[in-house]
């Protein structure tokens, strides 16, 4: 067939598909699943479907990923409500598109590889400079909310918003670190200061999840920096700054300090019985909720179309004075996915969530090592992937680092 575009063209529409995506992360899901569709699209234009499928056929790192599409759309078989299944099924449609997506596409020349982390770094500069001007604009009434459970207001989901500008503050880190620039070596000083940027901004925002991650992250990368440079005393010297760092935000910081301040005062009423108006306490009680729920669906699970439903009965068994505005589904990637697919289900998604880590030798990048960290962290405290920002964005740069690092 002959091609749609020159290969050069091409990747520049990949890069243009994937700019979409990242500003749609930050203020509109529709262009989320506009670039993702167009990504889809152009791949067909470009190779054709026969051949598109011939080679994703030989590709398994990439079909594997279908898992997580299959798991869910297989328990439709046993799930009541049918309806509820489809939302589902329909979050989880990016695990067949997306790898079929990238399956015809070549290396990503750097130029182009660095300019797809450029927009997704200057898309969260720009996003979080707006978040924090609205902080500081509403100082006083922010902060003191932090002592209600609420937070600063962010596009979505803050948990998902978070780990993204993580993520963006390594991938700045890497462009800095392996010395690539678009344009010329001036740029190092733009990637230190995002890098600096962000890493302020994240201990500002205060989203516990994303500082978790941040900073078992930060331990791996100076471990790795150690081990391969033998800088070992730079490296304890490093962890002790930033541990330090981490004290003084702790304390000075006024979201953080207030942010820990209720999450001790959620501890304490929850130990003492009360979860209504809580926010650690009804995440609690959403994972326990699953996890009975995960007991009496042991192997199978109780289907994906039927989780809400048995999750608001337990909450009006158990919990009767939540409103049912309240009822969470459960904040846990592993006991989401055991709740609704069984122990099976939760066996074949780490499966697919680790072949490709090992395949090929991925493990060695620390980058890649990075990316998975954040997302693996988030899973203990959040269903990550069971939402569309979610999906895209654990697809989308997975997809991505596995074109930049093959050989």
């Amino acid at each position: 067939m002959k091609r749609f575009l020159s290969e050069d063209k091409f990747q520049w529409g990949i890069v243009l598909c994937c700019q979409f995506i990242f500003i749609g992360f930050v203020c509109s899901r529709a262009l989320v699943s506009i670039g993702m569709v167009a990504l889809l699209v152009i791949s067909l234009l470009q190779n054709g479907a026969l051949e598109l499928f011939s080679k994703y056929s030989h590709r398994k790192e990439l079909w594997i990923l279908s898992i997580f599409f299959f798991i869910v759309f297989v328990s439709g078989i046993y799930s009541e409500d049918k309806a509820g299944w489809l939302t589902w099924v329909r979050i989880k449609l990016p695990y067949l598109a997306l790898p079929i997506a990238f399956v015809g596409l070549k290396k990503i020349e750097e130029r182009k590889f660095i300019a797809l982390f450029y927009g997704f770094i200057f898309t969260f500069f720009a996003s979080t400079s707006v978040v924090l001007a609205n902080y500081f604009l509403n100082y006083e009434f922010i902060n003191e909310s932090f002592l209600r459970g609420n937070g600063i207001p962010m596009p979505y989901s803050h948990i998902r918003y978070t780990l993204m500008l993580t993520f963006a503050l390594f991938a700045a880190v890497y462009l800095w670190s392996t010395k690539i620039y678009l344009i010329n070596a001036a740029e190092k000083w733009l990637q230190l200061f995002f890098i600096v940027f962000s890493f302020l901004s994240l201990h500002v925002l205060a989203v516990r999840s994303a500082l978790l991650a941040l900073y078992i992250s930060l331990l791996l990368v100076v471990i790795q920096y150690a081990v391969v440079r033998k800088k070992f005393l730079q490296s304890v010297g490093i962890l002790a700054g930033l541990s330090i760092v981490l004290f003084i935000a702790i304390e000075y910081v006024p979201s953080l300090h207030n942010k820990l301040g209720f999450m001790n005062y959620d501890r304490i009423m929850y130990e003492k019985g009360q979860v209504k108006n809580l926010t650690d306490g009804i995440r609690i009680a959403s994972i326990k909720g699953a996890l009975e729920i995960a007991k009496e669906n042991f192997w199978l699970g109780i289907g994906a179309g039927d989780l809400r439903n048995e999750m608001n009965n337990f909450y009006n068994q158990h919990y009767p004075e939540i409103p049912a505005s309240d009822h969470k589904l459960p904040h846990n990637q592993f006991v989401w996915i055991l709740a609704t697919t069984g122990i099976s289900g939760l066996l074949f998604f780490l499966f697919a969530f680790f072949f490709p880590f090992f395949y090929k030798g991925n493990y060695k990048h620390w980058l890649f090592v990075v990316f998975h960290l954040i997302l693996f962290s988030s899973f203990i405290t959040e269903a990550t992937l069971e939402e569309q920002m979610g999906t895209a964005f654990y697809l989308i740069f997975l997809l991505l680092l596995m074109n930049h690092f093959k050989k």
